[in-house]
């Protein structure tokens, strides 16, 4: 038995090989993963200096012989929730004190799963990305978010500004806290600072706080106020040429019935007016009696001579036909607007919503962050679930049934006058052209896509400067590779040349002490409150703490850890 310990990874996508590559890069263990055969990902794991056991993980002999009798954690990442429970309970028989971390969709099961199974921790790949893609549309400047303290908690935010975008420059930091309900982390990158600091314009400033505060402060809202202020008569303009282009989308038998019924009702009255001796009002009205078949009660053409006789006649029989006529395309129009307002494909006329293409395992879960946070929502879906039906049948969102991709369906969907378009569909090319597309229709709208390849996303960010691209993979794996070792982990973000594991602790009756050198407590979570902190003296009994740890501390003297899993969120 070796005694550096070891961590088992079960899994084969992007996600396992990340967290593999994670736990490479740091010290103080072994690491290895267990999976079907496969050539290319042992050649990525060799490259990573990863041992790799290729068998099935779903198999007593197979966990053996990768060695979980004497392992310290195992890590079950497939994407399959039943596989990973499975895994996970067969590594409990063979080693009653390993720690397990599960991956897994279902967040009430995982709940469930993680109060039930001591040591072990279990975390959503959707509902852990699904936060920043939430808090970074509602506040562009957001690059990480989480809910505390638990999943169903407050959602909060890390964010960067400067004292002037936030409107705090001239004061002390202490001030600044108190105006924005917010904790500020880091000033122009760096975590020591004193609260009776007087903050500078141009200093940039690392806060941390609820999403609602981040949106309230944002300077996108007030933007889009502005704008629409001087949009009234564009917005004249563009709607008098969308009801040119119905007018002409109309069908084209109908145009030439109604401009020769039209015709016949003019001369009609014109002829009238002669025959009947009349003026052209009382003309107009016989016509338009006789026309619809209601008249000669008052009006007659009755001794004014044969011919208007026939002229009458003729002038009913074309109302009659013509109104049948209209009757029968008023009914198709109305049976064809039922109809799609059942597929879900209509005119939207919401203003300040967010826009979210791609309602999958992360867009729904996004969809519940965002109806969480009161924000309208419309959601562009081309297989909406029975969740999503049933939130659009109780007006809590507009569901558009259909492909974003196509300008169609954008079209529909308001983007002149949406809060943000959130690109969150399972194709990397169908977001970036979901992403695209808006942007032309309004280039000032934020923009959130969601990329799985970081290589692309990186690419994405450094071409289109106004679209903001996370990888899932990215925003989760370095929450996993540390809830290997550390419970309570949150995730990781990064700022000034450090990266900081974000963690939580549960204190007892007795506060214990930071966990490690130079922590920085972020708030508490106390008796149902959500309640900033600036030092950890201000911790009273069984409070749940939030807090930051420099990782830079536990970095090997001869290199440094990667730093691109939270840059991958850039603009």
């Amino acid at each position: 038995m070796s005694a550096v310990p070891l961590i088992l990874v079960v899994g084969g996508d992007m996600l396992a090989v990340r967290v593999c590559e994670e736990l490479c890069a740091t010290q103080g263990h072994r690491v290895a993963l267990l999976w079907v055969h496969d050539h290319g990902l042992a050649t990525k794991l060799d490259r990573l200096g990863c041992d790799y056991f290729p068998h099935p993980p779903n198999d007593y002999e197979s966990l053996q012989t990768a060695g979980v009798g004497d392992a310290a954690s195992i890590m079950a990442l497939s994407e399959d929730d039943r596989l990973n429970l499975q895994v996970a309970l067969k590594a409990r028989d063979l080693n009653p004190e390993i720690r397990v971390v599960l991956r897994q969709f279902n967040r009430g099961l995982g709940r469930k799963v993680e109060q039930n199974l001591p040591n072990c921790s279990v975390l959503s790949l959707a509902s852990h990305s699904a936060a920043t893609f939430v808090a970074t549309a509602l506040d562009p400047s957001c690059f990480y978010a989480l809910q505390f303290p638990d999943i169903d908690g407050v959602q909060t935010g890390f964010a960067e500004r400067s004292a002037a975008e936030l409107g705090v420059a001239g004061v002390t930091v202490a001030t600044a806290q108190q105006r924005l309900h917010a904790r500020i982390v880091a000033v122009d990158g760096s975590p020591d600072f004193l609260l009776g600091h007087m903050l500078d314009g141009e200093e940039r400033l690392i806060v941390f706080a609820r999403v609602e505060q981040l949106e309230a402060t944002s300077g996108t809202r007030a933007l889009v106020r502005i704008e629409r202020r001087h949009k009234h008569l564009e917005r004249l303009r563009v709607g008098l040429r969308k009801r040119l282009r119905g007018l002409q989308a109309t069908d084209p038998v109908l145009r030439r019935i109604t401009a020769v019924v039209a015709t016949i009702f003019a001369l009609s009255t014109v002829y009238f007016a002669f025959a009947l001796q009349t003026d052209p009002i009382t003309a107009f009205y016989f016509v338009a009696t006789t026309f619809t078949s209601t008249g000669y009660g008052d009006i007659t053409p009755l001794g004014h001579g044969q011919v208007a006789m026939i002229a009458a006649n003729l002038v009913m029989f074309t109302g009659v036909a013509s109104l049948g006529i209209f009757i029968a395309f008023a009914t198709s129009a109305v049976t064809s607007a039922q109809f799609t307002a059942v597929q879900g494909v209509r005119q939207i006329r919401t203003r300040g919503h967010v826009l979210l293409c791609g309602a999958g395992n992360v867009g729904s879960s996004a969809v519940g962050y965002l109806h969480a946070l009161h924000q309208k929502v419309v959601v562009i879906e081309a297989h909406p679930d029975p969740v999503l039906i049933e939130m659009s049948r109780e007006r809590r969102i507009e569901l558009l049934t259909g492909d974003a991709t196509r300008d169609a369906t954008l079209d529909l969907c308001n983007i002149a006058n949406a809060r943000a378009v959130v690109a969150l569909t399972d194709s990397d090319t169908a977001n970036l052209e979901v992403a695209l597309g808006a942007r032309a229709r309004n280039p000032q709208v934020p923009v959130v896509m969601r990329v799985q390849d970081e290589a692309f996303a990186d690419s994405i960010a450094r071409h289109f400067e106004a679209i903001r691209t996370y990888s899932t993979t990215a925003l989760a794996a370095p929450s996993f590779a540390m809830l290997s070792r550390f419970p309570g982990t949150r995730g990781r973000i990064a700022f000034g040349n450090d990266q900081y594991n974000v963690g939580e602790r549960l204190q007892g009756q007795v506060p214990a002490p930071p966990p490690a050198e130079h922590c920085i407590p972020l708030g508490v979570w106390r008796r149902g409150q959500f309640l900033h902190i600036d030092a950890f003296e201000e911790m009273e009994p069984y409070d749940r703490l939030l807090f930051l740890v420099p990782l830079s501390q536990f970095k090997p003297a001869s290199g440094r850890r990667r730093d691109d899993a939270m840059a991958v969120g850039t603009t």
